[in-house]
């Protein structure tokens, strides 16, 4: 091995280092996210997703009242009674929890989605 290899397997192994330490050590953005709800097409509320506690929250709806339930980086809508959503596909999609997901509810015309930094991908463990 001559000098200059040593001097660039030394660099790679800062190199791993320091990107290791970084990934390890700097904050979770996963707390960014957001639940944006829209009513006819008009926003009626943004929910702060990344709270530890679960909280809910009463939405008007052409149908009837639907009650949302967020917290701990998911939302969900709890169940609905058949008059006021008869298909009951909107609370049967349960819990979602990364950007870009919704939950529609097409007969109260109410839509969810989760705004927000996309989180990291592992390129082992994935998602």
């Amino acid at each position: 091995m001559t000098k200059g290899d040593k001097v660039l397997v030394m660099l790679a192994v800062i190199a791993t280092v320091l990107s290791w330490a970084g990934l390890r050590y700097l904050p979770d953005t996963n707390g960014e996210l957001t639940a944006v709800v829209r009513v006819n097409g008009r926003e009626v509320a943004r929910l702060p997703v990344g709270s530890e506690v679960l909280s809910q929250i009463t939405v008007p709806v052409p149908r009837g009242e639907a009650t949302i339930e967020y917290g701990q980086g998911k939302v969900r809508v709890l169940p609905l009674d058949r008059s006021v959503c008869p298909n009951e596909i909107c609370w049967r999609t349960g819990w979602i929890g990364y950007p870009g997901q919704s939950i529609v509810c097409v007969p109260n015309r109410m839509v969810i989605t989760l705004e927000g930094r996309e989180p990291e991908i592992d390129s082992v463990a994935g998602r």
